[in-house]
């Protein structure tokens, strides 16, 4: 069965970001083309993503105590986060939306691969991938 592959070139590229880098939030639009079914991973995750990551980001911690990324689109997407330890976070629904969220508090330094999906196999999600430190900033 196919997986996710962080070591995989990320599919719509990726980006440096600092601790209280602006503009916040950080704008990338995607589109996730769902064939993985995540729920492999356990925890919860459920949905479909890329094998490749749909994004990834070299994040370099400081004095903000929150890094949330953040998808809004079409459909019923979902996320997948590798973090820079090796975890892996998944999220569906967040906020009262069908929206994906995923917050780390007290976030490390280190590379977070970002995966785009769809719950249902085949369900293109195209939206925007949004990266910030600011609790405010959510679906």
């Amino acid at each position: 069965a196919a997986t996710l592959n962080f070591s995989l070139p990320p599919l719509f590229g990726s980006r440096a970001l600092t601790s209280g880098f602006t503009p916040d939030p950080s704008t990338i639009p995607v589109v996730g083309v769902p064939s993985v079914d995540v729920s492999y991973l356990g925890g919860g995750c459920r949905g479909f993503t890329t094998t490749a990551p749909t994004f990834s980001v070299q994040y370099t911690s400081g004095s903000f105590t929150l890094l949330r990324f953040y998808f809004v689109g079409s459909g019923d997407p979902v996320m997948v986060v590798n973090n820079p330890s090796g975890g892996y976070s998944c999220n569906d629904d967040s906020f009262g939306t069908l929206n994906p969220a995923i917050s780390f508090n007290n976030p490390a330094s280190g590379r977070y691969d970002i995966w785009v999906g769809s719950l249902r196999a085949g369900e293109t999600a195209t939206g925007t991938l949004f990266i910030t430190e600011i609790d405010a900033n959510r679906p």
